[in-house]
């Protein structure tokens, strides 16, 4: 039997050592999955749920960097749900990391035959080709995710940070000043651009962004303790959506890396049913952030404990 679709969010939401914030009153989205290639949006397809109860416990063991847990973990959820790229694009970014050539180039291939239009595995196989160091490689990758995702700071600050190694400075600053303009609010781009430009002894540059990222702490400093992850669950509570939606933004901005953060402005973007900011949201949540705090994991157990099963919640108990 199925299971509710929903919980593929949910479970997505804990990428980062967060997930939706049930206990709260968040109803768990439940969209289409919509993906972008040349401007041309289509729909994409839910991976089945307990499969995701495992993926999403794997990519807490992958963000701290417990690499050998997390691939035995989508190795676990890939032989529930074998049909789409997402689960296999996983175990070869992990094998990567862990430098299992052979797998990694396999589950690269069989992810790509799968669905190639899958904007993540390009970003993925750019980064591990780079890692390797293939830059030609790496930068074919990364031109195919950038086509895929034109949207996604990352995959811009990669293609940049690749032109660089090749020597093409041109191009590199092309795409960094472009993300300046573009992405002005970005934590992420305004510290690249700063270490780029710091490299370079590129005075100007490194003014410019270290004005702009004053700029943009002094705007996050109003999150403060007092009306941080408190004072959005409250708002969320008496169901002030817009309140613990401004507070998850000031705290994301102040901290990009914060799950807790993350996960309320997932929830606040659940309620309000808006697909865009939750997608979005969970393109960012890639890299290994600060782990979610224990009360939210406890949610997490819960959640899948009763959406899935008592054995699923488990999962999300550290491992001795």
């Amino acid at each position: 039997m199925k299971r509710p679709a929903g919980l593929v969010r949910a479970a997505l939401g804990a990428l980062l050592g967060s997930t939706l914030l049930g206990a709260s009153g968040c109803a768990v989205l439940e969209p289409r999955v919509v993906r972008s290639v040349d401007g041309v949006a289509s729909e994409g397809r839910f991976i089945e749920a307990d499969a995701y109860a495992l993926y999403a416990v794997a990519a807490l063991r992958e963000a701290r960097g417990q690499w050998a847990e997390a691939l035995d973990l989508y190795q676990r959820a890939l032989a529930i749900d074998g049909r789409g790229p997402e689960i296999r694009a996983r175990i070869a970014t992990v094998a990567c990391k862990l430098r299992q050539v052979a797998l990694a180039d396999r589950s690269f291939a069989a992810a790509m035959k799968a669905d190639a239009s899958y904007g993540p595995l390009w970003f993925e196989l750019a980064q591990c080709r780079k890692l390797r160091a293939d830059i030609v490689g790496a930068q074919s990758a990364a031109s195919e995710a950038l086509r895929l995702d034109p949207e996604r700071v990352e995959i811009s600050l990669l293609t940049a940070d690749l032109a660089e190694q090749r020597g093409d400075q041109a191009t590199a600053w092309r795409m960094r000043d472009a993300l300046a303009t573009h992405a002005p609010d970005s934590f992420k781009a305004q510290e690249a651009i700063l270490a780029a430009a710091e490299r370079a002894s590129d005075a100007a540059r490194v003014t410019r962004a270290r004005q702009a990222l004053a700029d943009l702490r002094r705007r996050s400093a109003t999150a403060s303790t007092a009306r941080g992850v408190p004072g959005a669950l409250a708002a969320l509570e008496r169901g002030d959506v817009t309140v613990a939606k401004q507070i998850a933004e000031r705290l994301l901005g102040a901290d990009p890396s914060n799950g807790d953060a993350l996960v309320l402005a997932l929830c606040a973007a659940d309620l309000e049913q808006d697909h865009a900011a939750f997608a979005q949201l969970l393109q960012q949540a890639r890299d290994p952030g600060t782990p979610a705090s224990p009360q939210v994991l406890g949610i997490l157990e819960s959640l899948l404990a009763r959406r899935v099963s008592a054995q699923a919640g488990q999962l999300v108990r550290p491992q001795p």
